[in-house]
């Protein structure tokens, strides 16, 4: 059955979506946080001026239930002097994972089809289809690498962005550096005895997240939170009806300080670490890692799986050896100069940073900075 597609660029038909938006992630097969709609509407209100909305609504019939969504919008950027319009997810760096949302029981590799064919009909209006952080975990995202690639007029680039761990929380699924983590368990126990207060998904959030907040922009100088755009856009996430019972704000506190934080989310499969923060007075009593393992016992008891997410730190591998990539996906017309502009900066980009030579350089000026004055 031929799918009935629409394209939404108007804020107040986006803004009309959410029911069935919502409605669509909670009935597809690999959903994830990120997807919900008001992570898309308010990421494109907030971090998102001058902008153009360019959303691909699929529906199983012409005024129909939704089938699936290309959540996209349209950046304009230079790239070697030449201007480039991308197409690009509506969220970029804040979410971790993004994808083409497709309702369960619809053909994916069909869906996939259409959209991208819908896209290449209205091929006038963007130069470069920019997809990023579209994760392994989910087979849509190798439906749309072959899909695209099965166009002889597109050129498409793949290559791996992020690694992600996921531990299974079901008893005996996950195989873990047990060694390590009893360590921390004891040293949990240890801050206990001590008069640190643990608590996993505290119910006073709207008391804690100022302070979160501030702990968070210390921790992390280059914090969103600290930024004008992300740190309204998540003033308004955490505020909204849609992300109610999905908030997860969890502390490690020591007469009433708080010594280490989490701010993440909660869906009915998983919990997701998203943002830690600790203060680094109490560095030495490993505050963070024992808050996290806190997060997975108590997690465990309700959800199936704890999402590292993106970045491989060390200790993320002593909870779990799972481990999904995250993939850009780079497409575009053959022969398109705008197109070559923008992959040519890209390649060079990544080129350069291939080499080591930022590294290299880098260290470099720290050594020139260190090196004794010549007599």
């Amino acid at each position: 059955m031929a799918l009935s597609l629409e394209l939404v660029t108007s804020v107040e038909s986006f803004e009309r979506l959410r029911v069935e938006w919502n409605e669509l992630v909670d009935a597809m097969t690999y959903p994830e946080i990120f997807y919900r709609w008001e992570w898309s509407f308010l990421f494109f209100r907030y971090c998102r001026a001058g902008d153009e909305l360019f959303i691909v609504v699929a529906r199983d019939a012409p005024g129909g239930r939704i089938a699936a969504v290309a959540p996209l919008c349209l950046r304009r950027t230079r790239r070697l002097g030449v201007r480039v319009t991308v197409a690009e997810t509506i969220v970029a760096g804040l979410a971790d994972y993004q994808n083409f949302l497709i309702r369960a029981g619809v053909h994916r590799g069909r869906a996939v089809t259409d959209l991208l064919d819908f896209l290449a009909s209205h091929a006038g209006r963007w130069d470069v289809l920019d997809l990023q952080q579209f994760c392994s975990r989910d087979p849509t995202t190798f439906q749309i690498m072959n899909a695209a690639q099965a166009r002889h007029d597109w050129t498409v680039r793949t290559h791996i962005e992020t690694a992600v761990a996921v531990r299974d929380l079901r008893p005996g699924h996950a195989t873990e550096d047990a060694g390590r983590l009893r360590r921390i368990r004891g040293r949990l126990e240890a801050l206990q005895a001590r008069g640190f207060e643990v608590k996993v998904g505290c119910s006073d959030f709207a008391t804690l997240w100022p302070a979160f907040r501030d702990l968070h922009v210390r921790t992390w100088p280059g914090s969103p939170l600290g930024r004008a755009n992300e740190g309204r856009f998540f003033e308004a996430l955490v505020a909204s009806e849609g992300m109610r019972g999905h908030l997860d704000l969890s502390t490690v506190t020591s007469d009433g300080k708080i010594a280490a934080g989490h701010f993440g989310f909660v869906d009915a499969r998983k919990a997701y670490y998203y943002m830690p923060a600790r203060d680094r007075a109490f560095q030495n009593d490993r505050v963070g890692a024992v808050l996290l393992l806190a997060l997975v016992d108590h997690y465990a008891k309700s959800r199936t799986m704890f999402d590292f997410m993106r970045t491989l730190g060390t200790y993320k591998t002593w909870y779990t050896d799972t481990i999904d990539v995250n993939y850009r996906i780079v497409i575009h017309a053959n022969a398109s100069v705008r197109a070559l502009a923008f992959g040519l900066f890209d390649v060079t980009r990544r080129y350069v940073a291939d080499l080591g030579l930022p590294r290299a350089l880098l260290r470099l000026l720290k050594g020139k900075r260190r090196a004794p004055p010549v007599s």
